[in-house]
């Protein structure tokens, strides 16, 4: 943000101010004359944003003492919270394990727009290996892990494939949208996916979901290496691996096995 400036927005500014003495009042909540003093506001200026705010599911309003409480729909956003700094935590050992099982080097990423971002990894100790780097970004359409993460992504946001720069990262990058759409869905139906020299030339990369406590996809390991050590032969094993590993750290973090592959089995 440039030195000196404001880019605050006054109304939604009196809204996070509003959660916030909600957030510390006692569990009666505040009526509407006490959230409009603490806040500056007249009444019908502070009703109006407690009026959206109720819409929303941010606040309710007790219908005996109209005083106004935190709704429920902040509990979604604190669980999100609380789920997404355990899962680090949670998967640290299964890393670990799944490093030492196969030798190779190991990712752990999440989707950030309209890429993939690496937030732990495992490094092989073969002398030839990946570099892993924590923090590196990948365009969604190439990889092991952006792949995996964009099929399932583009099941809530469906525009998502088609506003992405299908741009070439190696001569074997997947840039037609269609071809593309049928192997997201080709992962979605098998539960993982394989990326050969698609962001890497020489790489090949086994990748599977992983879930919170709502079901939801919110991260992807996978397994990456040479071609040499990684072949055909070689990869439904590897797959089934990388997919128990994905359902243990999924189970972790609150998400109940079921039917559907993209889980996976232990």
């Amino acid at each position: 943000m440039a030195e000196g400036r404001d880019y605050s927005i006054s109304v939604l500014d009196c809204a996070l101010r509003a959660l916030e003495e909600l957030l510390v009042a006692d569990g009666q909540g505040l009526g509407l004359s006490a959230i409009a003093a603490r806040l500056g506001l007249n009444k019908s200026r502070a009703f109006r944003i407690l009026a959206t705010l109720e819409q929303q599911g941010f606040v309710i309003q007790d219908t005996e003492t109209k005083n106004y409480r935190l709704g429920l729909k902040l509990l979604q956003f604190g669980e999100a919270v609380r789920q997404s700094l355990r899962l680090p935590e949670v998967a640290a050992p299964l890393l670990d394990q799944l490093a030492a099982a196969t030798g190779e080097t190991v990712f752990l990423g999440v989707i950030d727009g309209s890429e993939a971002v690496c937030i732990a990894k495992r490094e092989s100790k073969h002398p030839v290996r990946l570099y892993a780097e924590i923090g590196r970004r990948a365009p969604l359409h190439a990889g092991g892990v952006p792949r995996v993460l964009l099929a399932y992504r583009v099941l809530e946001q469906p525009q998502l494939l088609d506003n992405l720069p299908l741009t070439p990262i190696t001569s074997a990058t997947q840039t037609d949208r269609a071809r593309l759409a049928e192997e997201l869905a080709q992962i979605r139906a098998q539960g993982f996916g394989v990326a050969i020299n698609d962001l890497d030339m020489g790489v090949t990369s086994v990748a599977a979901p992983i879930r919170n406590h709502q079901g939801r996809v919110v991260a992807a390991v996978s397994v990456a290496g040479p071609n040499d050590r990684l072949p055909a032969d070689q990869l439904p094993a590897l797959a089934a691996l990388v997919r128990t590993t994905a359902a243990q750290i999924s189970q972790g973090l609150g998400a109940r096995l079921c039917s559907d592959p993209s889980i996976g089995q232990s």
